[in-house]
């Protein structure tokens, strides 16, 4: 198709971004391309997706793909539990998933793809960047929309003019992959958002979004306890798969000032890390997930004299955690903390609408919503910011903070209270 050579011979460009309806052969123009390198310059490709899964099924596995077009006496080993070809001249393609980063550092590829991009952990290219400059490599990112994101970013990038960047756009209507008739069928099978999403290639700035206005809201500092501030610490519990996150904000002016974030201790030396930051910053609420296992915890916490609010998290109550903190941020009454990380985690949190109509909120396959949990609990404990506190002496701040709660969840802040 002509929208295939235009991207793999007309433009020499070392970074392109493919922003491509679906069904657009996007992957199919890729491993072509992949090939094609790794024949003419001997070294490692990797064909990315954002989970390794993904990777295995949609190229691996399919009949229809990789082993269809690639001769197999161009092949002289390959590697199904690696996902690994090795070629006649010794250049090696594999395929990679992105759901762990960390897999993707020491090696040294010469090109990469990185496929359907948008829902990608930006940290993959993060990672890849430096290996590739360093080994005068190049790079496509490929992709169908999801919001205004990184492979928007990307996209207006390669629009710009920049030596290395050049973008590519392509819908259903222009690609000739379609009849007339069969794209009306398609979009009468669709939503209309979805339809402009998915076929027409729109960045669409709600469709699927949670989190509007995160990177305007990344203005806070990382800041040290002052005397008389009341804090609060929003803390999501976990002790192996997932991460415990610990999400300080200050009351005063409603900004985060710190977050520290941990895998794999036990729950002693979680409890301890708590213990030491709820007393650093002036004795610190702590809204802490108590679902499941954190409810002896936040047991254990306030038998030790930390100011706990035990919260509970059902599908219900996330709803409400979750929109109360999309609400804040995009009404800038939160400033948050400038984190790669954080920003990964609110751009990958989506929802789903079941049959019901009911909204689900959930991170992105191959992502955490840690983070995210751990702001949402943490703004659960903030109201309307305020202006002064009537004391810094730790047993009464302690309690004034309490009172605070128990109004705030009745309802029935006195307006003396926003006038101190």
């Amino acid at each position: 198709m002509p929208h295939q050579m235009q991207v793999m011979q007309e433009h020499s460009e070392r970074f392109k971004v493919l922003v491509w309806h679906r069904r657009c052969r996007k992957t199919t123009t890729a491993i072509y391309e992949l090939v094609k390198q790794a024949f003419m310059r001997v070294g490692v490709y990797w064909h990315v997706f954002p989970t390794y899964s993904e990777a295995k099924d949609a190229v691996w596995r399919d009949p229809h793909m990789i082993f269809s077009f690639i001769p197999p006496n161009m092949i002289t080993k390959r590697n199904d539990s690696e996902l690994v070809l090795t070629f006649t001249n010794g250049s090696v393609l594999q395929l990679m998933g992105a759901d762990n980063p960390d897999t993707l550092r020491g090696a040294g590829p010469m090109g990469v793809v990185l496929d359907e991009f948008a829902t990608m952990k930006y940290e993959a290219w993060q990672i890849i960047e430096p290996i590739l400059r360093a080994n005068d490599g190049w790079a496509w990112f490929v992709g169908t929309p999801k919001g205004k994101n990184h492979l928007f970013e990307f996209y207006n990038r390669g629009l710009q003019g920049h030596p290395e960047w050049k973008s590519f756009f392509m819908t259903a209507d222009k690609s000739g992959l379609f009849t007339k008739e069969q794209l009306a069928a398609t979009q009468e099978s669709m939503t209309q958002k979805m339809f402009s999403q998915e076929m027409m290639c729109d960045f669409l700035e709600t469709e699927g979004t949670v989190f509007r206005g995160v990177r305007e809201a990344m203005t806070s500092h990382v800041a040290t306890p002052i005397a008389g501030h009341l804090y609060v610490i929003g803390c999501d519990l976990a002790k192996v798969t997932d991460f415990t996150v610990l999400t300080v904000y200050d009351r005063i002016h409603n900004n985060q000032v710190y977050q520290e974030k941990f895998q794999t201790i036990e729950w002693p030396f979680q409890k301890q890390k708590i213990f030491a930051l709820s007393k650093h910053y002036n004795n610190a609420l702590v809204e802490l997930d108590a679902t499941g296992l954190g409810d002896p915890i936040a047991d254990d916490l306030i038998r030790i004299g930390i100011p706990i609010d035990p919260f509970k998290i059902t599908e219900q109550t996330k709803k409400e955690l979750i929109e109360k903190l999309s609400i804040w941020i995009e009404q800038k009454k939160c400033l948050l903390l400038p984190l790669n990380e954080t920003l990964e985690e609110f751009d990958n949190f989506s929802y789903e609408i079941g049959p019901t109509g009911r909204i689900r909120y959930q991170a992105r396959q191959g992502f955490h919503d840690d983070i995210v949990i751990s702001h949402a609990l943490a703004i659960h404990g903030l109201r309307e910011v305020i202006k002064q506190l009537p004391t810094t002496d730790d047993t009464r701040l302690h309690q004034h903070f309490l009172n605070i709660k128990n109004e705030y969840s009745r309802g029935q802040i006195q307006d003396d209270f926003e006038n101190t």
